[in-house]
């Protein structure tokens, strides 16, 4: 995919970065300049030689094995030469930028699955910027992609859009970015699994069957922590508990704790009862963590996100949540977000048809049914969804809103594109007719964007093992028609999990309403809601209707909750713009000139160190 956005031209006056490391050509010319992160985990190494110039960070292991892999020049040499291979032989946390000093080209490599998101923009010198913290890359007055913006309030995401920053770019999900010498630099899919397992119906059996599947858990959770205690957010539900089984079987848990915080004052959130049996059960401390704050609290600081994130509106509680972490400041957090997407939960519709198209007649059947039984649907509902899927281009196909808060000027404009990724995946024949397999690769590659903007509520990072390369491959590979029966639903986990713990009801079978917190939020912060929504950069931009989006915010107030998907949107991208402009001393909103302005500021003393 070549740019949209082309390579200036000749270098008008020299931009450093500070802190870099510069890769420079044959002539002595920088060609790439990173910063590297502050994250110690991610330690770089950086050299050249008389062909090449290099900088790899983070850690990179054998998929066969497990093995860490030494970084050094074979290692970039392998990523320049196929890219596609290396993705294919290694996985892990990394980011690795080389330059072939001969020909003048240089690549950009991170890995797949976004653990290391890497952004990038082009100095007016003709070097590369590379960091990974888009706040590292522009002035303390960016401009906002009005486009991204737009999208997030009507589908809830940016769409094909990887930064809402201007003039800053991120590499997509599974691509690679080659910059020729001359010419405008491109990206390509690098990331292609394979959709069927390799070893055939053996390995099908002993994936769905759940007696493989806990151990390429455990593998990744182990190369995720590293020498590290962790301290595992436990729910008591499926992919929480699993996790729990795997620290169990690495020999970890007596270093682990497991936390569950709930809101004292919402009794439907507290699933400590449950996560506190199964820590129990696995020999692993337990902490409950009552936050008494409500949602859309006013926050005393605002992270500088790449995007908007539907968690700014729980900043308070977060915050809150970091302070009670503190005393675990050398552990690193284990999360279990993304299990439900790559074991489907809930299944859809379109995995009948996916039997069908695998020549599973039986089976086809039994799925419909059970379907239809999970759901409380006749069966021509459950078919006519299946159908409809065929079409699918997001994960949520009704995300967007029409309740009258938003002008016809916020849902004009070009139509919200895919992932960039999701596209050339079902682009292939066989993905087109596997509706099923189809909402899971969106599903799982909307959960992949969503960790660049994850909250980070540890010092030591967040670990989400189910996101990692490996855990996400094995759940693409198995058929989406074994991933649940008329009653459950992710079977290859809890089976898993009956396997490793010989009890039949390990995980929690309820979950209490979590509505009713969004609501009494609105209502105790009822001003400062206002506030942010209708005196903010989109009441500026004239994409809201004020007095609709100030009845609907009182409608919510009393827990009349039909508007609470748009104006949780809108409160995210108002806190969105405020965190930039906050260190710019001011808040609120008034939106950039028509005609977007790149940032070519400043940025103080270069600071850099040469490969």
């Amino acid at each position: 995919m070549q740019l949209a956005r082309l390579r200036p031209g000749p270098a008008e006056r020299h931009v450093p970065l500070p802190g870099a490391v510069v890769l420079r050509g044959l002539d002595g010319q920088p060609a790439a300049r990173i910063r590297p992160e502050a994250n110690d985990d991610r330690r770089h190494v950086s050299d050249q030689s008389e062909l090449l110039a290099w900088y790899v960070s983070g850690r990179v292991f054998h998929k066969d094995d497990g093995r860490e892999v030494s970084p050094g020049l074979d290692l970039a040499r392998l990523a320049l030469e196929s890219p596609e291979r290396f993705v294919q032989q290694y996985w892990g946390h990394y980011r690795i930028i080389v330059h072939d000093r001969w020909c003048g080209a240089t690549l950009v490599l991170c890995d797949p699955c976004g653990h290391c998101p890497t952004y990038y923009r082009f100095c007016r010198d003709g070097a590369v910027h590379v960091a990974s913290d888009p706040a590292a890359l522009v002035g303390d007055e960016p401009s906002f992609d009005s486009t991204a913006l737009k999208s997030f309030l009507v589908h809830g995401d940016v769409g094909g859009v990887q930064c809402a920053l201007y003039d800053v770019e991120r590499l997509p999900l599974g691509h690679a970015l080659w910059i020729p010498e001359r010419g405008a630099p491109k990206t390509r899919v690098v990331w292609w699994p394979a959709w069927q397992p390799g070893g055939g119906a053996s390995e099908v059996y002993e994936m769905t069957s759940g007696t493989g599947l806990l151990g390429v858990l455990r593998r990744a959770t182990e190369r995720c922590l590293g020498d590290r205690s962790a301290v595992l957010e436990l729910s008591g539900g499926v992919e929480s508990t699993s996790l729990a089984l795997a620290l169990a079987q690495s020999g970890l848990a007596g270093q682990c704790t497991a936390v569950n915080h709930c809101d004292p004052a919402s009794p439907s959130s507290d699933e400590s009862h449950h996560a506190g049996s199964v820590a129990r059960h696995v020999r692993m401390a337990f902490e409950r963590l009552d936050i008494a704050c409500a949602a859309f609290s006013p926050p005393t600081d605002i992270p500088r996100l790449a995007r908007p994130a539907m968690h700014l509106c729980m900043l308070a509680q977060l915050d809150a949540v970091r302070e009670r972490l503190m005393p675990y400041h050398a552990h690193r957090l284990v999360n279990g977000h993304g299990g439900d997407a790559i074991f489907l939960a809930p299944p859809p519709d379109g995995a009948l048809l996916d039997a069908f198209a695998d020549g599973q007649w039986r089976r086809a059947l039994g799925a419909w049914r059970d379907l239809a039984i999970m759901q409380r649907l006749p069966l021509w509902s459950v078919a006519r969804g299946a159908f409809e899927q065929l079409r699918q281009r997001q994960a949520n196909p009704l995300a967007a809103t029409q309740d009258g808060l938003l002008t016809a000027a916020a849902c004009a404009g070009e139509p919200c594109h895919g992932e960039p990724l999701a596209q050339a995946w079902l682009a292939q024949w066989p993905l087109r007719m596997r509706p099923g397999k189809r909402a899971q690769i969106l599903g799982t590659l909307g959960n992949l964007r969503d960790i660049e903007v994850h909250p980070s509520l540890a010092a030591g990072g967040t670990a989400f093992p189910f996101l990692t390369q490996p855990v996400v491959e094995a759940g693409f590979a198995m058929p989406t028609y074994r991933l649940f029966n008329a009653m459950h639903n992710r079977l290859p986990l809890r089976r898993a999990a009956y396997l490793a713990s010989g009890l039949p009801n390990l995980w929690r079978r309820d979950k209490g309403m979590m509505t009713g917190v969004v609501g009494a939020g609105v209502a105790a912060n009822l001003r400062h809601v206002e506030e942010v929504c209708l005196e903010g950069y989109c009441a500026a931009s004239g994409w809201i209707d004020r007095d609709a989006c100030r009845r609907a915010i009182g409608r919510i107030a009393h827990h009349h909750l039909e508007s609470m998907t748009t104006i949780r949107r809108l409160y995210a991208v108002e806190m969105f713009v405020r965190g930039w402009r906050q260190g710019a001393g001011g808040v609120g909103g008034v939106p950039e000139a028509e005609g977007r302005r790149a940032q070519h500021g400043a940025y103080g003393g270069s600071g850099e160190a040469t490969a």
